[in-house]
């Protein structure tokens, strides 16, 4: 839990975001995962965030993405 914690629920500072929007029931899924086990300062986009930037590390798409600039 404290590695998960460590990587995904931590306090996160992005000063150029942009909105992302979800369905109700999962806004309320990531809230209680974020208020439960979250460290202090931790947010829903920061979650999201840190899961969206390993997702798509893994799948090469930030590489790919890059190479078309």
């Amino acid at each position: 839990l404290s590695e998960f914690q460590g990587k995904y629920l931590r306090p996160f500072r992005n000063s150029h975001r942009k909105a992302v929007y979800v369905s109700e029931e999962t806004q309320r899924k990531l809230d209680f995962v974020v208020r439960k086990i979250g460290a202090q300062g931790a947010s829903v986009s920061g979650y999201v965030e840190q899961v969206l930037r390993e997702h798509l590390a893994q799948k090469g798409e930030i590489k790919s993405l890059r190479s078309r600039d």
